[in-house]
């Protein structure tokens, strides 16, 4: 999966210069949805390995065009935005994991899967919520 996700990286950010940082993490975050639930509904163990090939993919090609975006918006503090972005994204990821944990426990590893399909979407409308690039570029000078 996170050999998948370096081609991910570079191809997210590929996909953020040629039509910009926003898109590229809307089709990001998009597509992860019906990975996620195509993922818990696979019983095959060779079919859901194979679906961490585009799964790796997806996840990661968000991550070099959220920094890139962090950086526009403090154009004159791009190590504090590069740091908020992934230090943000990862602390979040600390403080949920324990919780997806229980879950798991609880109810079984499908369930989490389920709940995480279900979090992409505030993710999608969320990134939606962020300003274009001519708003970006003003409010950065």
């Amino acid at each position: 999966m996170f050999g998948a996700g370096v081609a991910g990286t570079l191809w997210g950010g590929r996909l953020a210069d040629r039509y910009g940082h926003r898109k590229a993490v809307l089709i990001g975050y998009a597509a992860l949805i019906p990975l996620l639930i195509l993922f818990v509904q696979v019983l095959d163990v060779v079919h859901a390995a194979a679906l961490l090939v585009p799964f790796g993919i997806v996840l990661l090609s968000t991550y070099s065009p959220l920094v890139v975006m962090g950086q526009r918006f403090l154009p004159n503090r791009v190590g504090l935005a590069s740091g908020i972005t992934l230090g943000v994204a990862v602390s979040i990821g600390g403080i949920v994991a324990p919780l997806l944990g229980h879950v798991a426990d609880g109810y079984g590893l499908p369930s989490v899967l389920t709940v995480l399909s279900f979090l992409t979407v505030p993710a999608v409308l969320l990134t939606l919520m962020l300003p274009g690039p001519q708003a970006a570029r003003k409010e950065g000078g």
